[in-house]
């Protein structure tokens, strides 16, 4: 691999470094994790309260406050 010239497509990619790395720590939430918690929290109509700012607001605080989530 190091003695192949530098044009070859494979020594490329071997070489190859990548620009921008993974951030560490927790993994953010996934859109499936969120909704689980709105189930666990007995939230419906969700929807209807993501349009209003103030409601979603009291659930996003309420949310916060609990620990399990």
């Amino acid at each position: 691999m190091e003695r192949l010239p530098n044009e070859r497509e494979v020594t490329r990619i071997y070489k190859w470094k990548p620009l921008a790395f993974r951030p560490k720590g927790r993994l953010k939430n996934r859109w499936e994790d969120v909704r689980m918690d709105l189930q666990k929290m007995k939230i419906k109509n969700w929807k209807r309260s993501v349009l209003d700012r103030d409601s979603w607001r009291t659930i996003v605080e309420r949310t916060k406050t609990r620990k399990e989530f």
